[in-house]
């Protein structure tokens, strides 16, 4: 068993629940979704679940689930989005990790109120600005289930 160097006293002492829980989603921005979708299939055995397109986000997207969570693929549209902007300066690579999170209100607000930059404004998902968190995109999301 690996132990923390850091201690963390809450984990002992508090009566609430950790913020983060299982990691759900990992998001992985592609040049080619197609190609990826073949690779990931073909080598991990991964079955595609849903597709679809976000004209808002500029992006098309598959979604393979994996044991207790999926791998979302994510083709920008729009190169002057988000995850066009991502590609263009880092190439293909993780761009998000999803962790369930059993109280994202909660959460946004205590995020808040430590000073951290967070997109909170839906009830059953929350993003996590990269600068507060060494470069990582969070979300706070619930778990699915793909059936």
């Amino acid at each position: 068993m690996i132990r923390s160097a850091v201690p963390r006293p809450c984990a002992l002492q508090c009566k609430e629940a950790f913020m983060l829980g299982d990691i759900v989603e990992l998001t992985v921005v592609v040049r080619d979704l197609d190609a990826a979708v073949e690779r990931f299939t073909g080598l991990f055995g991964l079955k595609v679940h849903h597709r679809a397109e976000s004209k808002e986000f500029g992006f098309k997207n598959a979604i393979l689930p994996t044991g207790i969570g999926h791998i979302e693929l994510l083709q920008p549209t729009d190169p002057d989005k988000a995850v066009g902007r991502f590609l263009a300066k880092h190439g293909e690579g993780v761009y998000l990790v999803g962790f369930e999170c059993q109280d994202i209100p909660g959460s946004v607000e205590r995020l808040k109120k430590a000073g951290v930059r967070v997109d909170g404004r839906r009830q059953d998902v929350a993003w996590v600005h990269p600068h507060d968190t060494h470069g990582l995109f969070v979300e706070l999301r619930k778990r699915e289930a793909y059936t």
